[in-house]
């Protein structure tokens, strides 16, 4: 196979997305970028003067989903957060079992195509279901090029090496799952298969308990939501060089509330979003975005030093995430020895065309503006994996 050559007037460009011209990629036969040549945009350029005006965007990460949900799309719709996911005896997960495996398979296939088209190149899911949970949606992934990390849930003790060795790491519901008795378990197989462990937190209601344990044992790499949390727990999750995942359109549409954005900002904890329970949302990361930002607009007015910036949103989404997950390495950015993950839109499509549509204003036009079907290619590894039709 002969290397690959993509060309676009403009990209966002390595660790700080910088806005390049007439960029230039070339893409060896593992699908990493070899080389990468472009034009330092000097001044504002008025993008609508040019008569190609694609550009080229990181390929965004999904930090947090359940993609197993995807077959009971808003079957929970206005029923409490514990009713829904609570296990074992959640609405989701009674409909777990009660489904037969070939529309869960179709489901989450379904799921992927619409990752895709919403820009997502690698998505991190909590695999309910144990080693059987794992091996359905491995089943489900064997054809498709997606990238994605596999966090398992054992069932009991037993499952527990297992769980560790098929998947990528583990997902705890809770930390309550850690008790007395599986607890040196768990710690063993970390070890053995240096795994990485994630957890659901204070999502709903803060347990100061739980919290401490999960900070005194000190073997939860990822934790997700910490809706609840406190001043104190941020600065335990800087302390212990945690990452933290939020999602914060599920978290409304439960209810339950909005993340400390504040107190993070102040304390400069690198966040990442994922778009969580497939049953309840979709995964559309510019939504996530927009509505992080408009929240937290209202939630930090007092303050005009707490104002994210739309650069400081999309890194959210692909330099943070990559980063939280250590895989920065290889994902999260266009630059040269990282994957050819991005996706492409037309900067002449309706709803982005501006007058003021600057090397400076682009990424506002982009955070605020930009919807799937903008989207109109996606390629994984240098493969076109997505193309819109119409």
């Amino acid at each position: 196979m002969e290397n690959k050559y993509i060309f676009s007037k403009y990209a966002f460009i390595g660790e700080n997305l910088d806005l390049r011209q007439n960029v230039n990629l070339e893409i060896n036969q593992n699908g990493k970028i070899i080389d990468l040549s472009y034009e330092i945009i000097s001044k504002n350029v008025d993008l609508l003067l040019n008569d190609s005006s694609t550009l080229l965007i990181p390929g965004f990460i999904n930090s947090h989903v359940h993609i197993g949900d995807s077959f009971a799309k808003e079957l929970g719709f206005n029923k409490e957060l514990g009713e829904i996911v609570a296990p074992p005896f959640g609405l989701k997960h009674k409909l777990l079992r009660q489904t037969p495996e070939t529309i869960k398979l179709q489901s989450i296939q379904n799921a992927v195509v619409e990752m895709l088209s919403n820009g997502i190149t690698f998505f991190m899911d909590f695999r309910e279901g144990g080693v059987e949970g794992i091996n359905l949606l491995k089943k489900a992934l064997a054809k498709s090029a997606i990238n994605h990390l596999i966090l398992g849930r054992f069932m009991d003790e037993s499952e527990i090496d297992s769980v560790f060795d098929l998947a990528d790491g583990v997902g705890l519901s809770s930390y309550k799952q850690i008790n007395s008795t599986n607890k040196n378990f768990v710690l063993s197989a970390k070890e053995k298969f240096k795994k990485i462990i994630a957890c659901h937190c204070a999502e709903k209601t803060r347990n100061s308990i739980l919290i401490g344990e999960m900070f005194n044992d000190n073997f939860v790499d990822i934790i997700i939501h910490g809706t609840k949390f406190t001043r104190e727990d941020l600065e335990n999750i800087i302390k212990n060089h945690k990452s933290l995942i939020l999602c914060p359109r599920c978290n409304g549409y439960f209810g339950v509330g909005f993340p400390p954005i504040s107190e993070i900002i102040k304390l400069g904890i690198p966040i990442s979003l994922g778009t969580d329970n497939l049953m309840v949302n979709d995964t559309d990361l510019f939504e996530e975005i927009r509505y992080l930002y408009r929240v937290s607009r209202v939630l930090c007015n007092y303050d005009k030093k707490l104002k994210i910036t739309s650069k400081e949103l999309l890194k959210m989404i692909t330099i943070n995430a990559a980063r939280n997950f250590n895989i920065e390495n290889e994902y999260g950015s266009i630059s040269k020895g990282k994957f050819a993950d991005f996706f492409l839109i037309d900067l002449h499509a309706p709803n982005l065309i501006s007058s003021k549509l600057d090397s400076n204003n682009i990424y506002n036009i982009i955070t605020q503006r930009t919807n799937s079907q903008n989207i109109k290619k996606t390629f994984i590894k240098g493969e076109l994996v997505f193309e819109r039709k119409t």
